[in-house]
């Protein structure tokens, strides 16, 4: 592993690592606040989703690139 490889691995780390932790703050202050219940069930839905999409599309993006590398050999 070069240096830039190693670079772009802890920016991408780092930004994941801050976007994480200020949606979960959000997410705690919303929740933690007097709001109304609808609101509570669709800001929970709406984060549960895209994290459902983000998992779906990692899982896929694996399995392509393990079908890519069998084929090239």
């Amino acid at each position: 592993m070069n240096s830039n490889t190693a670079v772009r691995n802890l920016g991408i780390g780092l930004t994941v690592t801050g976007l994480i932790l200020l949606v979960g703050y959000a997410l705690y202050d919303i929740f933690t606040t007097e709001s109304s219940l609808v609101l509570k069930i669709s800001i929970g839905a709406i984060a549960a989703g895209i994290v459902l999409i983000l998992l779906v599309l990692i899982t896929e993006k694996i399995s392509v690139k393990d079908k890519e590398i069998e084929r090239r050999y």
